[in-house]
């Protein structure tokens, strides 16, 4: 195993999953530790990202500045989630799942975590502090362009669509059995399935329901995530075009069904 890979983690789309997928094919000193894993860590390391050199594989929430200060060949690899979902399974986990002490609570690393328990989901994605916004607005954008700590994206949308090109395969987690063949033939590895791992599970009238949402809310969301949503359909429409392109990729589609399709090519 000589591949070197930086996996940009998108919170709540299967990301756990494939780090586990990807940590069996590193040996543990091979792999790097955390870097940082919310705005509080950001704001510390200051783009001091240097000293993390030498790895074989990263993965975490981390955006194009570190990819910038360790890249040494490295292949990346992201996932994507449609942000309608994701958001509701992030708000979701955030309030039933994540468990913090009430002095972890009162601080400003978790201050998103805090606010999630404390309201409703429309309140939660129309907030404005900067502590929940990184969350809620354009953070896969602003990851894959610098970082989805930093409130402001610093590439254009095209920039970001071409190094969504340069990536030799990325997940797509409405289509995990399409995803899988096309990890096969990037990668050649042997991967029958993603393990589940991870999964946000909300038993409570006070989770947040996508069937169910508001049509009010899923527009205060589009309009928060435009970027997002246009990045979201630009990888599918060239996830359909490489799986398509192969013969596996082709017998996958006719086993979804015409009406899996469908859907999948209207986003395109």
């Amino acid at each position: 195993m000589t591949d070197k890979i930086f996996f940009f983690h998108n919170p709540k789309a299967g990301g756990v999953s494939l780090r586990k997928v990807f940590e069996s094919h590193f040996r543990a000193e091979k792999r790097c530790p955390i870097i940082e894993n919310d705005k509080v860590g950001h704001e510390r390391l200051r783009g001091k990202y240097t000293s993390f050199r030498g790895y074989d594989y990263y993965a975490g929430h981390y955006g194009h500045d570190i990819f910038e200060a360790v890249n040494e060949g490295h292949r990346s690899v992201t996932n994507f989630r449609n942000p309608l979902a994701r958001l509701v399974s992030l708000y979701n986990f955030f309030r039933f799942t994540v468990k913090l002490s009430d002095e972890e609570l009162r601080t400003d690393r978790f201050r998103a975590v805090a606010f999630a328990k404390s309201v409703s989901f429309k309140d939660f994605v129309s907030c404005d502090d900067p502590n929940v916004d990184v969350y809620v607005r354009n953070a896969h954008y602003r990851q894959l362009a610098n970082s989805c700590w930093d409130p402001e994206a610093t590439k254009v949308f095209d920039d970001v669509c071409q190094f969504v090109d340069e990536m030799p395969w990325y997940y797509v987690c409405e289509y995990p059995e399409m995803s899988i063949a096309w990890f096969r033939r990037a990668f050649g590895w042997n991967l029958d399935h993603v393990p589940r791992e991870n999964v946000t599970q909300a038993q409570s009238e006070q989770a947040a329901n996508l069937a169910t949402l508001d049509e009010r809310i899923q527009n205060v969301i589009r309009a928060k995530n435009n970027l997002d949503f246009a990045l979201y359909r630009y990888a599918v429409g060239r996830f359909v075009t490489r799986v398509t392109a192969h013969p596996t990729g082709l017998r996958n589609i006719i086993q979804l069904g015409a009406r899996s399709v469908m859907r999948l090519v209207a986003r395109r």
